[in-house]
């Protein structure tokens, strides 16, 4: 058995892991440039690690450095590169291919370069290798991304019978999806690249816009939009939620700052927090950090809670609630989940809103009784102190009605969708009927 010390091997791996990932992601520049595709085979031996438990470190390496030349010799052409991502796995590069088909050639000859014994002393140790293949720029065009993507074939190669698979979307490992989210997520907090767009709010009384909800809109290139829902759980479990909140508030407060001293719109501007932020005690700084930074007063922020079973169950996060409330940001709750049960709950919480889905009422086809269950809701709100605000609000007809009902604000795509910060000034500008 070896005594050496295994975290000298496993941070050699981690560096050259990471020079791997330098590489393909210049490859890929380069397949950017000229528009030709590139294919990545990450292979997994599953032999190094039983190798190093049983005969150490060095034997290991040995095998590995067998492994590569066999791989080099009777597979990778002149340009194509090769790195080590752990242990056990090794990443190939092809580049430039013509399509998967050359790939699938490559992943096959790498399975028969390696199907040939390892002899240690007497013993001969066999390999039995799974393949993983992603595409430029089919499955991605970031490095990262096709690396997990091949990573997430490579673990369905290992149940088929042929230990080669191809990425494809049905394949998407939930625990990678997170990881990809979460580094990705933090690249674009770094680089302020989350956005925002808004969605307009009515007075229905006065009949003109007081104000607009925030919602989150972070692209992913290869995924397109991802929903906020899944940024924030990302956040959470990288430990970055603050980081997000902090970028979120501070882009909506500073839209709601231009939008005053550019187009003479003075708003109040709702942003979203989902139930499990309130467990971080440090969201009320945050939050009073970015009012101070736009010199905006509290009042003009709606801190809207979109999940409340956690205020439930965690004192903690009442704590949370009760300190923004302290700040003189107004609270919101729209959890459509929220039963009839926990209205007298929510009479104790320090709520000044509540959202109202009116979609649900037009969807019943319950009529006039629809109609009556919408107005107890709306003049219950009013006892208990809340203002009602209607969403998926559909047409003037709605919103008249909605008036008549005494429901205070609303907001809905049959006005327009949600806007960036440019459209929103053009829209509702100096020059707003």
């Amino acid at each position: 058995m070896s005594a050496e010390d295994p975290a000298a091997p496993e941070a050699a791996a981690k560096g050259a892991a990471a020079q791997f990932l330098e590489s393909l992601a210049q490859q890929i520049d380069a397949r950017r440039a000229d528009g030709k595709n590139l294919a990545l085979l990450l292979i997994d031996c599953g032999v190094i690690g039983r190798i190093d438990e049983v005969w150490g470190y060095d034997i290991g390496d040995a095998v590995r450095g067998r492994i590569t030349a066999a791989l080099q010799t009777n597979v990778l052409r002149p340009g194509d590169l090769i790195g080590e991502i752990g242990r056990d796995d090794f990443a190939c590069i092809l580049s430039p291919v013509e399509g998967p088909a050359v790939a699938v050639l490559a992943a096959e000859k790498s399975l028969r370069a390696l199907n040939t014994a390892f002899w240690i002393g007497e013993e001969e140790i066999f390999a039995r290798p799974a393949i993983g293949i992603a595409m430029y720029p089919a499955h991605g065009d970031l490095a990262q991304a096709l690396l997990q993507r091949a990573k997430g074939a490579c673990a369905i190669a290992r149940e088929r019978t042929s230990r080669i698979a191809e990425y494809a979307d049905e394949q998407e490992n939930p625990a990678a999806t997170r990881l990809l989210y979460e580094n990705q997520l933090r690249s674009a907090i770094t680089e302020d690249a989350i956005e925002l767009v808004f969605q307009p709010q009515y007075d229905l009384r006065l009949g003109q816009i007081m104000g607009m909800e925030s919602l989150l809109r972070w692209r992913d290139r290869a995924r397109g939009i991802i929903a906020a829902e899944d940024a924030f759980a990302a956040a959470e479990s990288g430990g970055i939620l603050t980081d997000l909140l902090s970028s979120v508030l501070n882009r909506a407060l500073r839209n709601v700052s231009e939008f005053r001293y550019s187009a003479g719109l003075d708003l109040r501007v709702c942003v979203n927090l989902p139930g499990r932020a309130l467990l971080s005690p440090e969201v009320p700084d945050v939050v009073q950090r970015a009012l101070g930074t736009w010199s905006l007063r509290p009042g003009r922020l709606i801190i809207e809670i979109g999940e409340t079973s956690v205020l439930h169950t965690e004192a903690v996060a009442r704590e949370t609630l009760a300190r923004l409330k302290e700040i003189g940001v107004k609270l919101s709750v729209d959890d459509e989940r929220l039963p009839l049960s926990s209205l007298f709950w929510l009479a104790t919480m320090p709520f000044q809103e509540i959202k109202i889905d009116v979609a649900t009422a037009r969807e019943s086809g319950g009529g006039a009784k629809a109609e009556r269950i919408l107005q107890s809701i709306i003049e219950l709100a009013h006892q208990l102190r809340l203002d009602v605000v209607a969403v998926s609000v559909a047409d003037e007809g709605d919103a008249t009605r909605l008036k008549e009902l005494g429901c205070d604000y609303m907001q809905g795509d049959y006005r327009g969708p949600a806007l960036d910060p440019k459209g929103f000034v053009q829209r509702f500008g100096f020059n707003e009927d």
